[in-house]
Formats: structure tokens, C-alpha cells, sequence
């Protein structure tokens, strides 16, 4: 190996060891934006600790007012940041500052302690010294002294304007109530008048609830047995408002028996209803399962009777009625 060969690769050799060198020594800096401010205006002030990696840093303790002047008014999270050689980790911190006092401050030194593990001695660097001059604007003092301005008349917004239309649109209605309701009074008539309930017929509201029972189609969707329940409860209904039977908590032979008593139903609406029920009862307590024909034949079927059993009804109470004349 030549001369200049061990030269160049001692140098190469006290490099990395002084980039090593450098990378691990710690250093404190505090960064002002600017060292001279307007009074009541606000300067940045950043803390940065940089130091090896792993090392356990006490972050300094900045008091909410420096020097008795200078005020702190923000203080954002600590920041970490690890450097591409994983060497070293910096620190950093921002601070917002504000002063209300003229004058030329001096910001000591700030500490920071750290340790450098796995050694645990506390070691100490520091900030330099900073310099801050608060001043105030420059006055003629040759020019006369002008009066302070009082405040300006800022415009309406609607949100101020909101409230007193609500009281006056609350204070019309209020007096146009109270004027309806004398008028009202004077002629001894009621304040309002209630629309009179359309009252359904027995039949009008079975067909209604047997077309609601068609719509939902629940015997396509594998509910037989809820369409067979809901099919006789509607006819169990009807029977029970028309003819005054009490088929909601009679078996289908019990209605069936009292509607024989009936001489105006003809035996073969009766023999339908029949047939209708029996298929029911069979549905909900036999588990048949009837063929999909077979279902729309039974709402059919019961929408029959509802016809039918209307029709002679309505016709034997008109001839009654006129028989009664």
C-alpha cells in the first residue's frame, strides 16, 4: 500500500468519525422571528433540542410571563423528528410572544437536560442570549391633539332585525285570534268546526282491508299461513259487526252455525264460506300448503260473501223499512 493509498484512507477514517462526532453532540438553539416589534404585536420564539437518538431530554419550562413583559400566548406540541441517519432526533416547539410594555429585553439562556442513555449522567447545553425591543409608534408632537372618534354605527344584520319580526308577526296573530274570536262569540257559534268522520259500512271497510291484503302479496313471499290469519280475521270481522255474531272468539263451525240462523244468507254463500274456513284452518293448523291458485281463489271467495251477504242484507232492511210505512 502506497503513501498517498494510506493517506487517503486515513482521512476517509477522521471524517466519518468527526461526522459521528457531530451527529451525537447535542445542541440547544431558540429562534426569534424578528428582535424588534411593535407594541401589542406577536413574534414567534421556537425551541429545538437535537441530540442522539433515544436520549431522555427535560423539556424546559417556559412561565406565562418572561421577564415580567413578555407575555406567552400559544404553545404548540413538541414535535419529534428522527433524522434519515436514525442517529439523531430533533425537538421542536413553538411559541407565540406578546409584549404590551416598551422596552429592550434580554432573553437568557434556556436550559435543557438530558440524558444520553445507556449512560445515565445529566448533562445540560443551552440556548445563546436573545434580544428583544418593543417600541411604539412615532408621534408629531408638533401637530395639534384631535379628539378621539366615538364608535362607528355598524348596519343592521338581519339576526338583530330577526327577533322583532318574530314579536311582530306573534303580536298579529295575537290580535287577529282575539278578533276572531269575538266575531265568533257575537254569534254564539264554536271556535272551530271539526270535520264529521266518514263512518264506513261493515262491507265498504272489509273489501277495503281485503284490497290492502291483496296488495301485500304475502302469500308470494312464503307467508301463507299469515295471509290465511289475516284473510279470517277481516271475514271474522265483518260477520261479527254485520250480523252480530261473535265471530272473533268463535271457532269456524260455531260461526258457521250461527249464520245457518240466518234465513237470508243462501246456502250457497254459506257452503263457500265454509269451504273458505275449513281451508284456513287446515293452512294455520295442519301446515297444508294449498297451490298458489288455490290462494287467490280464497280472497276471492271471501270477497264474494262480503258481496253477496251486502247485498241481501241492505235489501231486507229497505223492505223492512218500507213495509214499516
Amino acid at each position: 500500500m502506497t503513501n498517498d493509498e494510506l493517506k487517503y484512507k486515513l482521512l476517509l477514517f477522521l471524517v466519518f468519525v468527526s461526522i459521528q462526532v457531530v451527529a451525537q453532540h447535542p445542541v440547544a438553539t431558540a429562534t426569534l422571528d424578528t428582535n424588534v416589534m411593535l407594541i401589542g404585536d406577536q413574534v414567534g420564539f421556537t425551541l429545538q433540542f437535537t441530540g442522539p437518538a433515544g436520549a431522555q431530554v427535560l423539556w424546559p419550562s417556559i412561565p406565562d410571563t418572561i421577564l415580567g413583559k413578555i407575555d406567552v400566548l400559544e404553545r404548540d406540541q413538541i414535535d419529534t423528528l428522527l433524522s434519515d441517519s436514525g442517529l439523531t432526533t430533533s425537538y421542536t416547539q413553538n411559541i407565540l410572544l406578546t409584549s404590551f410594555d416598551t422596552g429592550f429585553y434580554v432573553i437568557p439562556p434556556i436550559p435543557f437536560y438530558f440524558r444520553a442513555l445507556p449512560d445515565t449522567t445529566i448533562l445540560m447545553v443551552e440556548t445563546r442570549t436573545h434580544f428583544l425591543a418593543v417600541h411604539t409608534l412615532a408621534v408629531d408632537t408638533t401637530k395639534p391633539i384631535k379628539p378621539i372618534k366615538g364608535p362607528r354605527k355598524a348596519p343592521l344584520t338581519f339576526r338583530e332585525i330577526l327577533p322583532w319580526i318574530l314579536i311582530g308577526l306573534a303580536a298579529a296573530g295575537l290580535i287577529a285570534f282575539v278578533i276572531y274570536y269575538l266575531r265568533k262569540r257575537r254569534k254564539n257559534e264554536p271556535l272551530f268546526r271539526l270535520r264529521p268522520r266518514i263512518q264506513l259500512k261493515p262491507h265498504e271497510m272489509a273489501l277495503q282491508e281485503l284490497e290492502k291484503l291483496r296488495i301485500r302479496k304475502l302469500w308470494q313471499q312464503g307467508k301463507v299461513k299469515e295471509y290465511y290469519s289475516e284473510l279470517t280475521e277481516i271475514l271474522r270481522k265483518y260477520i261479527e259487526n254485520r250480523f252480530t255474531i261473535p265471530a272473533l272468539e268463535s271457532t269456524s263451525a260455531e260461526i258457521l252455525h250461527d249464520l245457518l240462523e240466518i234465513p237470508e244468507i243462501n246456502r250457497e254463500v254459506w257452503d263457500q264460506l265454509g269451504k273458505l274456513l275449513m281451508l284456513a284452518d287446515m293452512v294455520k293448523f295442519a301446515k297444508e300448503k294449498p297451490a298458489p291458485a288455490k290462494n287467490d281463489e280464497s280472497l276471492e271467495k271471501g270477497i264474494q260473501f262480503v258481496n253477496d251477504t251486502a247485498v241481501i242484507i241492505e235489501t231486507v232492511e229497505n223492505n223492512q223499512t218500507s213495509n214499516a210505512k
